[in-house]
């Protein structure tokens, strides 16, 4: 097994067949089915793929090396790229990604302060789903990315950060507003989620279930908090999302529920690829955690 059988295996996929793959790899047929050939050896499985009605699938053997083999080439690209930094004074360009609850914190300040000395760095920073951002890290489109810890943790490296605290947000004119309320007395109004994660969705609705009290409605899903807050100002509407990011904006004409036992929250952190090193890194997390 080395790492051109590895990332022709990864182009297969890519490309939905040998024909194309050999194309783009400007190879022959024979030339990928040989390669393919000894990654099977390697692995002592039988097959990496079938065909089925003109679809390739993809074996269970070779869904277990997937992500071991997009890490593999990942870790040796960013060695190849951290050698050419040194070797050639250059520092190319870090790609960092986040949930929109990461950019009201102390981050861009925390990237700031580390780009100061790093003055040949571009920093490229998305704010995007924290489930597609997850794919981007695993496809090594982001080297850096500040979400959740993913449910599956075995192939990457986790750090805690912090702890999210979720609420419930309205209208001054609404009438809970002003009042110590039951969380029963959510179940009577409509609500917007300002998120882009399934996953806070879930986090909502697991929450009155594990209590056995009956769901809300949620009227409005969105991924804008702006769009989100706007739906509030004449409507009965409530508003759940994290409370880090509602302060941010520090609306007079709304405010937060005073919800008796309403205690939602989400450990976050950043997470990287398993093995994934650089000094930038390290004085991110330096500057991020003092």
């Amino acid at each position: 097994m080395n790492l051109i059988e590895l990332k022709t295996f990864l182009t297969v996929i890519d490309e939905k067949g040998i024909t194309s793959a050999a194309k783009r790899l400007n190879l022959t047929q024979p030339a990928i089915s040989k390669r393919l050939d000894n990654l099977k050896n390697s692995f002592g499985i039988k097959k990496l793929f079938t065909r089925v009605s003109g679809e390739l699938l993809i074996s269970k053997e070779a869904q277990v090396i997937m992500p071991y083999a997009k890490n593999i080439i990942a870790l040796a690209e960013n060695a190849k790229q951290e050698v050419d930094n040194y070797s050639k004074g250059k520092k190319g360009k870090i790609t960092i990604g986040s949930g929109s609850g990461w950019i009201t914190g102390n981050l861009p300040a925390a990237i700031a302060k580390t780009i100061e000395s790093y003055s040949n760095i571009q920093v490229d920073f998305n704010v995007d789903s924290p489930d597609l951002q997850l794919d981007k890290l695993i496809d090594n489109k982001i080297d850096i990315l500040f979400a959740r810890k993913p449910e599956k943790i075995e192939n990457f490296d986790y750090t805690s950060l912090r702890h999210d605290k979720y609420v419930v947000i309205a209208s001054k004119k609404h009438p809970l507003a002003g009042k110590s309320i039951l969380i029963q007395d959510l179940t009577s109004y409509n609500f917007v989620i300002a998120t882009t994660s399934q996953q806070t969705v879930d986090l909502f609705f697991n929450f009155f279930n594990s209590r056995n009290i009956k769901k809300p409605k949620i009227s409005i899903t969105t991924n804008s908090l702006r769009m989100g807050l706007n739906s509030l100002y004449k409507s009965n509407f409530l508003l759940f999302t994290q409370a880090n990011i509602f302060e941010s904006y520090d609306d007079t004409r709304l405010n937060i529920i005073d919800i008796k036992n309403f205690n939602i929250s989400r450990e976050t952190g950043v997470i990287t690829r398993k093995g994934y090193e650089s000094s930038f890194y390290k004085n991110l997390m330096d500057n991020l955690i003092v």
